[in-house]
């Protein structure tokens, strides 16, 4: 992944940090990624569907209703 950075103003500092503190996003890079997302989307420079197929592709760790289930559970003993 590559980085980029760039400057942004006090309103939209704001709105990432209020998206992040709402628990809609774990950081404000997430909520940041998601944003450039959904106006590339909104404006057709990414088609919809193109991007969910894509997701869909995308290798995902097997993890049975059973594995997910005690993953959960460790991680509450841990807390």
């Amino acid at each position: 992944m590559s980085q980029t950075k760039f400057s942004l103003e006090k309103a939209e500092e704001q709105a990432l940090e209020r998206l992040v503190k709402a628990g809609l996003f774990a950081t404000r890079d997430e909520a940041a990624r998601a944003a450039i997302l959904k106006y590339a989307m909104d404006i057709g420079v990414l088609d919809r569907a193109e991007l969910w197929r894509e997701i869909e592709s995308t290798p995902r760790r097997g993890v049975s209703p059973e594995e997910l289930a005690e993953d959960l559970e460790s991680l509450e003993d841990e807390a």
